[in-house]
């Protein structure tokens, strides 16, 4: 597939990919696009979770496509234009964020235009605050150097006030500094490169792994979270849809033990997921991690009060817990 210099052009051009029912073989050698017959399976799953056929599918990936071509293709002033056009965002609700007299973790999924959602969003925040993007690094995460090529066009300079840092252990140690001096640190609490490193949290009728990363950090920090999820919204289209403010309980929770400790950052990266439920439920099919997530297979079951205690004991016990049979309802816990 040849990617054009007018990427929202041909995504208008290919929509009739949206009406076919069934996988296709021919498309998938057009977009050079290799699936598995297990892929399929999934992304048939995924796509009746969103009410798509599986021609949204290929859709959904030409856009991709031309989005990592068009980034690293387009010159600054291109890409600036590609962002202008594609942006539907309503941007009230990531006020609070320049008022802020703290740092500020604003978390984002590997969902929709994230790439062009992320860039879009630090410009908006880089008016007020010294903004920190924080992604793998591309040696380790193949297609983060589109993100890196794009974000050289746009931010590296003095003005723009935003930095990219990799998940290293320098970019870490920057991350917690810059948190704590008051700035802001985009992250994607949904990637995570150690299985045995994750818990499990409920996530849209399954159980999905996630690293407490984003969780420890708002408590080392005292900063709070602000969860962002791309939205598809037209041809490359992206509109970010932002989440209630969510604050970690440990400042005002006194002398807590370590196992307390761990319970408290699971209640916080359970309430980043829920907020990212609430945007992407009925939307999976856009989610990167979806069929990973689809092949867990595990169901989510909330527990009652009368369970509560032996669980939040079993996690106090195992923090690396990776499967349990059931989760806790901490809206149960809360009463």
């Amino acid at each position: 597939m040849r990617i054009v210099s007018r990427p929202h052009l041909l995504a208008a051009l290919a929509a009739p990919l949206k009406l076919l029912s069934a996988r296709s073989r021919r498309v998938e050698d057009w977009l050079h696009l290799p699936l598995t017959d297990e892929d399929a399976r999934l992304l048939r799953e995924a796509c009746a979770a969103s009410g798509a056929r599986f021609g949204h599918y290929y859709h959904w990936y030409l856009q991709k496509s031309l989005v990592a071509g068009a980034v690293r293709g387009l010159d600054a002033g291109k890409a600036a234009r590609l962002l202008a056009a594609s942006d539907r965002t309503d941007y009230a609700a990531a006020a609070a964020i320049a008022a802020s007299d703290t740092g500020v973790l604003v978390a984002i999924p590997h969902h929709g235009h994230y790439i062009l959602a992320m860039t879009a969003l630090a410009h908006v925040v880089a008016r007020h605050r010294k903004v920190l993007v924080f992604y793998g690094q591309p040696a380790t995460h193949k297609g983060n150097e589109a993100f890196d090529n794009l974000h050289r066009m746009l931010c590296c300079d003095s003005a723009a006030g935003i930095e990219v840092i990799h998940d290293t252990r320098q970019g870490l140690a920057r991350a917690i500094r810059a948190l704590k001096a008051g700035e802001v640190v985009f992250i994607m609490p949904d990637a995570f490169r150690d299985e045995d490193a994750t818990m499990m949290v409920p996530f849209c009728g399954k159980l999905t792994n996630v690293m407490l990363g984003t969780a420890v950090l708002a408590r080392k920090t005292g900063a709070w979270i602000l969860p962002a999820v791309a939205t598809p919204g037209g041809h490359l289209g992206f509109r970010t849809c932002f989440g209630a403010r969510i604050d970690h309980p440990w400042p005002h929770a006194g002398v807590a033990s370590a196992e307390a400790t761990k319970v408290m950052d699971y209640a916080v990266t359970r309430a980043i997921f829920v907020a990212f439920e609430k945007c992407m439920s009925g939307q999976l099919l856009y989610w990167q991690h979806v069929r990973q997530h689809l092949a867990v297979g595990a169901t989510a079951r909330l527990a009652g009060a009368g369970e509560l205690e032996t669980l939040v004991g079993a996690i106090e016990r195992d923090p690396s817990l990776g499967a349990p049979g059931h989760v806790v309802d901490l809206r149960v816990a809360a009463r």
